[in-house]
């Protein structure tokens, strides 16, 4: 990704050499249409297809239909799930509706990070260009993105901080190392030591920043205040719940629980409840994005407000002015985030 050369894109001709069949029999393979072709033919083609990287190109179509308007999504999560989460649900509403007003449709997989290079819309669907929300160890996400990248089409990445992506990627995000920070210096305005951070086993980048951002303020105030991360099987309610109970079944109750997003804040401040531990007065909770639904628990919780609608927003309107210019205005949009202390201050 640190060149903007590529090299030239396989064909269907070049599909149909090397698998030693015909251009139909391809053409059969990537619409589907395997009752005209052997188990055995249909494997080798595919075969070839992905050692290839053969994608099917829409220049060709468009000589003869209206010009190709539809942006592909691609969201790599390990839950089936996917659409579920708050923050995912706000970024694609934001995007879509950029979209629509400019007459652009929005084509959505999910799929685990294994399925990514096999799957529909990178094999064969014809979009203009791609948005994705890719979790995942760093490694991995940074090779999906890599991927992405080889289609040799313009890509915006969600939550990812990329340097030298090259000149057809961009990243849009909100500034969630900056909330990290606003939450470790709300709790060391009050004294607070041992932190411990909730996350989801599943690796985010958003999360990682905001535990990174929470360690910044500590580090710039001198403080020997320490975070612990608890990792959940997942973000369910029952997983966040049954982590949380076995940390505080061995160990003394820490001064703050920061939860990776609010509903996994949400899950831990109502086992405390349940256990007849007061917030804030025996230990403050803090989650993260601030959404509709964190309003509905008591007491009030201390959060960070996401922009996520505008995150889509910004992101629909950077790939339409690319789509347009042939060019990113710029590499990378960063949004704040404000802080909302709650109730419990």
């Amino acid at each position: 990704m640190s060149g903007d050369e590529r090299p030239p894109r396989a064909t269907i001709k070049d599909v149909a050499k090397a698998a030693e069949v015909s251009p139909m029999t391809v053409s059969n393979v990537i619409n589907g249409r395997t009752q005209f072709v052997s188990p055995a033919t249909r494997k080798r083609v595919e075969r070839e297809i992905e050692r290839l990287g053969y994608r099917r190109s829409s220049n060709a179509r468009n000589l003869r239909v209206a010009e190709q308007r539809s942006i592909g999504m691609v969201i790599v999560d390990e839950q089936p799930a996917f659409l579920a989460d708050f923050f995912t649900c706000q970024v694609v509403a934001g995007l879509a509706n950029v979209l629509n007003h400019a007459d652009y449709t929005l084509t959505i997989q999910g799929m685990p990070g294994a399925e990514l290079a096999q799957s529909m819309i990178m094999r064969n669907f014809e979009v203009a260009g791609f948005c994705a929300m890719i979790s995942g160890p760093k490694p991995e996400r940074l090779a999906a993105i890599e991927r992405l990248a080889d289609l040799n089409q313009p890509v915006v990445v969600f939550q990812q901080e990329l340097v030298g992506a090259g000149s057809d990627i961009c990243t849009v995000r909100q500034d969630d190392r900056g909330g990290g920070r606003l939450i470790g210096d709300h709790l060391l305005a009050r004294r607070v030591t041992d932190i411990l951070a909730v996350i989801p086993h599943q690796p985010w980048p958003a999360v990682e920043n905001r535990i990174a951002g929470i360690r910044d303020s500590i580090a710039a105030a001198g403080s020997s205040a320490e975070v612990t991360v608890l990792e959940a099987a997942s973000e369910s309610f029952a997983d966040v719940q049954a982590a949380f109970a076995a940390y505080l079944d061995s160990h003394p109750l820490p001064g703050a629980v920061v939860g990776a997003n609010d509903p996994v804040a949400t899950a831990a401040m109502l086992l405390l409840t349940d256990r007849g531990v007061r917030v804030p007065e025996d230990i403050r909770v803090v989650g993260f994005n601030g959404f509709e639904a964190h309003r509905y628990a008591r007491p009030h919780m201390t959060t960070v407000i996401s922009p996520a609608y505008a995150v889509g927003e910004r992101a629909g309107e950077a790939i339409l002015a690319r789509l347009k210019s042939g060019r990113f205005a710029q590499p990378d949009y960063v949004l704040p985030v404000v802080f909302d202390p709650g109730f419990t201050t």
